[in-house]
């Protein structure tokens, strides 16, 4: 990708971002870039532990006993989530100086993609908390949760990665 074009793509990232997290700036003058990560991993836990909760508060709801198998899913779904709420919370070592500049233009894009994949989880929980009496489609909805808890761990992992450079 052109040097020009990753620089669009990374301000479109900020810009997204700053939009949906309050008092980011985009990780733009250095002093501030350990603030501006603080506070992304803040309300990205903070997403993710309103999620968790949601799936327990379903769980928590009176099914017939053929759904144990999937209340086990939605209980561990709501770990995972808080594991990750958790995860991302607090910065790696590598994370807890000044961010360079090339860390800070790589996190931007996968930040957004964290972002995105929290409005998709938002969607799918709130269709979880709609179709559980419907076995085949709980079931469904179930199936992505795994496949979004997942994304959003890789998403993490590669987060930390790039800042680690």
């Amino acid at each position: 990708m052109p040097r020009t074009r990753q620089k669009l793509a990374t301000m479109d990232a900020v810009e997204e971002i700053a939009r949906r997290v309050p008092g980011y700036k985009g990780y733009q003058e250095l002093t501030q870039r350990r603030e501006d990560d603080r506070r992304f991993r803040g309300a990205i836990a903070e997403h993710l532990a309103s999620e968790a909760h949601r799936l327990e508060r379903i769980e928590s709801h009176q099914f017939r006993d053929d759904f144990s198998d999937l209340l086990e899913e939605v209980d561990a779904g709501a770990r995972k989530l808080e594991f990750l709420a958790e995860a991302i919370a607090m910065p790696s070592p590598a994370q807890r100086g000044t961010l360079s500049d090339d860390a800070a233009e790589q996190a931007g894009p996968i930040d957004r993609q964290i972002l995105d994949e929290l409005d998709r989880l938002h969607a799918l929980v709130h269709e979880l908390e709609k179709a559980y009496v419907h076995d085949e489609r709980f079931e469904m909805n179930l199936a992505e949760l795994r496949g979004l808890t997942e994304s959003i761990a890789d998403l993490i992992e590669q987060r930390n990665v790039a800042l680690t450079k």
